[in-house]
């Protein structure tokens, strides 16, 4: 559970907040760099653990990606869950996001609700993508280490971007865990960064 958007006075304002949060921790807060809450967050018992940056563009213009050769897109199934886990696991085990998160994260549970896209090479699940639509909001995006730099993912964002179109979006958004690459791969596509935000958990 994410508490987004927090705002508070001060520290007794926000440990009665969070004290009225009807879950159990963890949880943890997201707000921007620089935000006063986050120096409040960590007197009250939170830990920082990740920095993100917010990606976006419009649909208009993002090329069509090239298909990755091997390389098919299904919609994803609740009954891929065990192969879901797996590739979720060896895509995004290194990240403190998904540390934070624990496995299972809750997404193989997740057919029926938004764009769920994974990408297979024969009967391996090789790489997923689940975005919010029509909002184009990409919420959990990744590819297994040995099939990165073959155009999967670009792959993945072009399904994002014709379901969120076809749905009636604009714009595809991403937040990700602030590496070079995440950079470098969403700079190339012609996303715009829009800012940072600072991830806190509670213990």
């Amino acid at each position: 559970m994410r508490l987004e958007n927090v705002r508070a006075r001060d520290l007794a304002a926000l440990q009665a907040l969070i004290a009225a949060v009807p879950a159990e921790a963890p949880y943890d807060i997201a707000v921007e760099r620089g935000d006063p809450v986050a120096a409040m967050a960590r007197e009250a018992g939170f830990a920082p653990y990740a920095t993100t940056v917010m990606f976006a563009r419009a649909i208009e213009g993002l090329p069509e990606a090239e298909p990755a050769d091997g390389v098919r897109l299904l919609t994803y199934d609740n009954a891929m869950g065990d192969r879901y886990d797996d590739a979720e696991f060896d895509a995004l085990h290194g990240l403190a996001i998904y540390k934070a998160m624990g496995r299972p994260t809750g997404y193989r549970q997740g057919a029926g609700f938004g764009d769920f896209t994974v990408a297979m090479r024969g009967d391996r699940l090789i790489g997923f993508c689940f975005t919010q639509v029509p909002e184009g909001i990409i919420w959990w995006l990744g590819v297994v280490p040995d099939e990165r730099r073959k155009g999967v993912a670009r792959m993945l964002i072009s399904s994002a971007a014709r379901a969120t179109r076809t749905a009636g979006g604009t714009h595809l958004l991403m937040e990700s865990e602030d590496t070079p690459e995440a950079r470098a791969f969403f700079g190339a596509l012609g996303f715009r960064e829009r800012g940072t935000r600072e991830l806190l958990i509670s213990s």
